[in-house]
């Protein structure tokens, strides 16, 4: 599995920049905080119930002035189940296959930030395929 923090790669228009994520849980277990940050922009960072929860709320802060993150959890054809989320704090995912899921892959794995979509896309497609997310 993926360990925190990670170097990865953010994009805008098209250009990469580099930048660091981490991930922790809390120490009463009950969240997950995320944090990316980059000379580029900052630093983001966001509290939720799971970690992938927490990624999608930093992406949806981004993602009005153009930046996508370069991770594995911020691909179209990639979420999450509900025990994913539950028991592995959303620190893995599906890879979505035709009609159901997939392999599993680290939420956090670095890709290129050009394989990456919107929130709201990503989230639509779970719900094509899974019928709500």
């Amino acid at each position: 599995m993926t360990q925190s923090p990670q170097t990865i790669q953010v994009s805008r228009a098209g250009i990469a920049r580099d930048a660091t994520v981490t991930w922790q849980q809390s120490a009463d277990y009950r969240s997950w905080t995320v944090s990316i940050e980059s000379a580029a922009f900052g630093r983001a960072e966001a509290q939720a119930d799971d970690a992938f929860e927490a990624l999608c709320i930093i992406r949806e802060e981004l993602e009005p002035f153009g930046w996508r993150i370069g991770v594995a959890g911020a691909q179209a054809d990639v979420w999450p189940s509900g025990m994913a989320r539950d028991q592995g704090g959303g620190l893995r995912a599906y890879r979505i296959a035709t009609e159901r899921a997939g392999e599993l892959v680290d939420t956090f794995e670095p890709v290129d930030p050009e394989t990456v979509t919107t929130v709201a896309l990503q989230r639509a497609e779970a719900d094509r395929v899974y019928g709500a997310s």
